[in-house]
């Protein structure tokens, strides 16, 4: 079942639907243990947000959805369900979307190798859109972007500053630019790619998308803090306790000099409970939480000009008004 956030587009929830019984009836015949696991991911209800967003930008600029538009979608979902199979190894995580992860059920070079079979499978569903949309190599370079390297590059840059105190918002900005918004940007260009599409379209909706994901990793690092298990799929405040230093971290640091000594933050500290309260409660009274959510308020805001400038107003204002909605989400 495809996330509620999608129950105000009707079309574009059966749409996914189709992405989702594309993804499962395509794989092909690997160790019959781990294919039911990768069909388990994709069968639990996901958000679809990116292939969400490839749809919901083709529609409101074409009025249509056509059958290539739905194996980009289901391109951009495998890849980003690779790297989620790959950060939870990572991050040592025990639960994603209400499932037991790969690592946990299997191995870590199992998941690893099961993440890297997921990024070549989606290139098949990217050579079956470039077929059925007839994807000239003189159009919009679709697809070619170095999308794969550049989530890998962020993901490497956010491995490489793990448990470093010292890491400056412009190089955790640069991070997430890599391993989450790229794959926005390059959802927002795939949607609202069609033929003709000029050069200064095309980049003005990749541009939108990386505002959308910018604002979209901001917002899930708020949520790490904020949001229960539950709610998230994932144990709150984990990524403090993985090392992994965020937007919140980042402003109370700036103000709160003995923050690092105080905690002794370093790797392999085991947290209690009491500990995590009395983090949290520092950080807000640092007001980290609340300059975390202006932050995220200006990629909207950017978000929001860059909806307007691509799209026709109403389509814009609907774009707008539903990414407002997810941004403020509790899950």
């Amino acid at each position: 079942m495809v996330h509620h956030i999608w129950d105000d587009f009707p079309e574009i929830q059966e749409d996914l639907e189709s992405v989702r019984s594309i993804m499962i009836s395509e794989l092909s015949v690997i160790h019959p243990e781990v294919k039911e696991k990768i069909i388990a991911y994709m069968e639990a209800p996901g958000k679809y947000l990116r292939s969400g967003l490839c749809l919901l930008l083709c529609k409101s600029k074409t009025g249509h959805i056509p059958e290539g538009k739905l194996y980009l979608a289901a391109y951009l979902e495998t890849l980003h369900l690779a790297t989620l199979i790959h950060d939870d190894v990572i991050d040592e995580a025990d639960s994603r979307r209400g499932l037991q992860v790969m690592n946990k059920s299997f191995s870590n070079r199992i998941a690893i190798y099961a993440g890297d079979y997921l990024l070549t499978y989606a290139n098949e569903f990217l050579r079956k859109a470039s077929e059925l949309l007839d994807v000239g190599k003189e159009e919009q370079e679709l697809g070619k972007h170095k999308v794969v390297e550049r989530i890998l590059v962020g993901e490497l840059a956010q491995l490489m500053n793990q448990f470093d105190c010292q890491v400056t918002m412009k190089a955790y900005l640069k991070q997430i630019k890599g391993k989450t918004a790229t794959l926005f940007a390059l959802a927002c260009q795939m949607g609202a790619w069609e033929k003709g599409t000029t050069r200064r379209e095309s980049r003005l909706a990749y541009r939108l998308g990386q505002s959308i994901g910018m604002a979209f990793q901001i917002s899930d690092d708020l949520i790490d803090y904020q949001i229960d298990e539950k709610n998230s799929g994932k144990p709150r405040m984990q990524d403090i306790q993985n090392g992994i230093y965020t937007a919140p971290f980042l402003f109370a640091r700036e103000t709160d000099r003995q923050l690092i000594d105080h905690f002794q933050l370093e790797e392999k500290k085991e947290w209690s409970e009491e500990e995590l309260r009395a983090f949290y409660n520092r950080l807000n009274q640092e007001k980290a939480f609340e300059k975390t959510e202006q932050l995220i308020k200006a990629y909207l805001r950017k978000m929001k000009e860059q909806s307007q400038e691509l799209l026709p107003p109403d389509e814009a204002e609907e774009l707008v008004s539903f990414l407002f909605e997810v941004m403020n989400r509790q899950f």
